[in-house]
């Protein structure tokens, strides 16, 4: 972001105001329930990278290539948590 000269505001006050993802009820939650909603935000997280990453390949094709690399791991690690709720 610093060699572009972009600065990003990342107080939590401001990516709770931002974010797109939905907001993550509170009070307790059933551990399958729970481990669904945090797969679908790693997975929403990682569209929004996809949504972008042409748009920014066209500017910047070195920073598309870590956009890649983000998604890869996200998409990762969603399939390692949802599989806790597989069923043999």
């Amino acid at each position: 972001m610093r060699a572009l000269d972009a600065v990003r505001d990342g107080r939590s006050d401001t990516v709770v105001a931002t974010t797109s993802l939905p907001r993550f009820p509170a009070n307790e939650h059933n551990t399958t329930e729970v481990v669904d909603r945090i797969t679908a935000r790693i997975y929403a997280t990682a569209e929004t990278l996809r949504s972008v990453h042409d748009a920014v390949d066209a500017e910047d094709p070195t920073t598309a290539d870590i956009l890649l690399t983000q998604i890869d791991g996200l998409e990762k690690l969603a399939w390692l948590v949802k599989s806790e709720n597989r069923r043999v």
